[in-house]
């Protein structure tokens, strides 16, 4: 079990997919100039394969991804697919096992230059907003044992921008269909990745081939071959190199007669032996279901879609716990961890509110017992910019303070607070940093009947906000707003009892993998539990489970 107290550092960097040392600055959203990149020019490394246009695999794209471990900086590449305008399907090891700053880029023939850098000046960039990973993606019998077979590795990363529409997304194989894995069916592999397993300098180049497919009885590896599950392609043998795909194309397509039939997964000596794919007959319909689950805002730190935590200690201290993604990782869904700042000690109350400029970023509220508000903005990768700004005076007489990102459905945060007469008081960003209701606006009485709120977002599913309030005997009630001001059920629904005994509880968004609603909380023996929804407001999991331990020496965690 993870232990908060004592576990810091990353685990086995050794397994993230395709990583590099050094520095890589990520390109910031939006259109770069056309649509696709042209003229990369001729290169000396293709092994196998020929360069490929991004215009003729309009759906295809590279996934970038840095990370910042004890001052070192490193980052890695994958290859997915657009299956909607805002969904891509790549492979669970390219998003669960780095966390850090991610980037999705649409239509570059080449991801990053000789020199480490983007390449600029076409296609599309996005960002992500979360993530779903296959429940039974084995990453915690991979991480006991060097030589676990990869099992399940499927995800799914949900987009914060649409991308445009020339970027049209691939078509996929029939759920049980098992005509296109017939041994000797001609099939197009492509992606960013090496072209051989001494190329220590990839130019990530968009390249494509044509492999066969194999037999089960030919891709059988005792012990790591699953065949509902996997199968492989190409014909390469030791000393006689083939066409195979190689780290980087992680994620991408294996496609048969138009439409994707696998995922890039896995392989040994790139070229020498065949490569190893996600037979995704046997997913089909499970990916399918993450293109209806609503949109989620989850508490991500670092600009990779996953759910992070923010702890501080009674020094005054502030830790950033950084999240997998994927709770069924055998640590609960904890990657790492690191300080993040020191000198918080002074400030009654600290939370995190996100686009509050306007700027799709997370920032740090902070309110100083003598009433002062202030907010820290960061680089929406991880990083602080700039000192704290004042943003407001006369809030120490509130009683509680909690923060929404959508109250009133003009995609504009709202700080919602409790007077000591139990008024309930909102006040709206102006979306560029200031306030649009200065005086706020009353919304409702007689809140004084809860010691605690939770401030999830759309709880139900259905776009509209809510906020639970913890009774003093245990009870949460939910109580959501019509979006417009006004609440829907203004004399709340009862959604849990028996929550007494927690000393914190938080609605970070996701945290277990499956792209839907999660509460957290931390118990009296300082033991967190993850309690799972179906993001339509209903719980999957309402006893919970256990997930980590050591939190006793915090006295805030958001």
């Amino acid at each position: 079990m993870y232990d908060a107290a004592s576990e810091s550092g990353p685990r086995d960097l050794d397994r993230l997919p395709n990583l590099h040392k050094g520095k890589l600055e990520l390109p910031s959203p939006g259109a770069k100039g056309p649509r696709f990149q042209t003229g990369t020019g001729p290169s000396p490394r293709i092994v196998k394969g020929e360069f490929a246009s991004a215009s003729e695999f309009p759906y295809i794209v590279g996934i970038v991804t840095t990370l910042r471990v004890d001052g070192d900086y490193f980052w890695g590449w994958c290859t997915g697919t657009i299956i909607a305008p805002n969904k891509v399907l790549t492979a669970a090891h390219c998003v669960t096992g780095m966390p850090g700053a991610t980037r999705v880029i649409a239509g570059n023939d080449q991801l990053v230059d000789s020199n480490g850098n983007i390449v600029g000046g076409s296609g599309y960039v996005a960002e992500v907003a979360s993530n779903w990973t296959h429940p039974s993606w084995n990453l915690a019998q991979q991480y006991d044992d060097p030589e676990a077979p990869i099992r399940n590795d499927v995800s799914v990363i949900t987009l914060k921008q649409n991308l445009p529409a020339e970027y049209t997304p691939v078509s996929l194989g029939n759920q049980g269909d098992q005509t296109p894995y017939a041994a000797g069916t001609s099939a197009v592999i492509a992606g960013y990745g090496k072209t051989g397993p001494e190329d220590d300098y990839p130019d990530s180049r968009l390249r494509k081939s044509t492999v066969p497919m194999q037999s089960d009885s030919y891709c059988n590896v005792p012990g790591q071959y699953y065949s509902a599950e996997m199968f492989c392609a190409g014909a390469g043998l030791p000393g006689a190199p083939e066409s195979d795909t190689c780290n980087g194309d992680s994620g991408g397509p294996i496609l048969v007669a138009g439409k994707q039939v696998g995922v890039t997964s896995w392989g040994y000596t790139c070229g020498e032996a065949p490569g190893f794919y996600v037979r995704l007959n046997n997913y089909v319909n499970t990916v399918k279901a993450d293109l209806t689950r609503p949109p989620l805002v989850n508490a991500d730190w670092t600009g990779d879609g996953r759910t992070d935590l923010i702890a501080r200690d009674s020094g005054g201290n502030l830790r950033l716990y950084y999240g997998s993604g994927f709770s069924n990782d055998g640590y609960g869904g904890f990657y790492m961890s690191r300080q993040l700042n020191s000198g918080w000690g002074s400030f009654k109350r600290v939370f995190r509110v996100y686009n509050w400029n306007g700027d799709k970023r997370p920032s740090i509220m902070a309110m100083k017992t003598t009433g002062e508000l202030y907010i820290y903005n960061t680089d929406g990768q991880g990083n602080f910019v700039g000192g704290g700004k004042l943003i407001g005076t006369g809030w120490a007489g509130f009683t509680a303070l909690m923060v929404t990102n959508n109250w009133m459905g003009n995609n504009r945060p709202s700080l919602l607070v409790r007077k000591s007469n139990g008024d309930l008081v909102r006040y709206t960003s102006n979306g560029a940093g200031g306030w649009e209701n200065p005086s706020g606006t009353r919304i409702g009485t007689g809140w004084n009947g809860f010691n605690l709120f939770l401030t999830p977002g759309a709880w139900k599913g259905d776009g509209l906000e809510v906020i639970i309030g913890r009774t003093s005997t245990g009870v949460l009630k939910m109580y959501q707003s019509d979006g417009k001001g006004g609440w829907t059920n203004p004399a709340g629904t009862q959604i849990g009892s028996g929550w007494g005994g927690f000393k914190h509880i938080m609605t970070p968004g996701d945290w277990s993998g499956d792209n839907m609603m999660d509460m957290l909380g931390v118990n009296s023996n300082n033991q967190m539990r993850l309690y799972t929804t179906n993001g339509k407001g209903q719980w999957i999991d309402a006893s919970g489970k256990v997930i980590s331990s050591g939190w006793g020496s915090f006295n805030l965690i958001f």
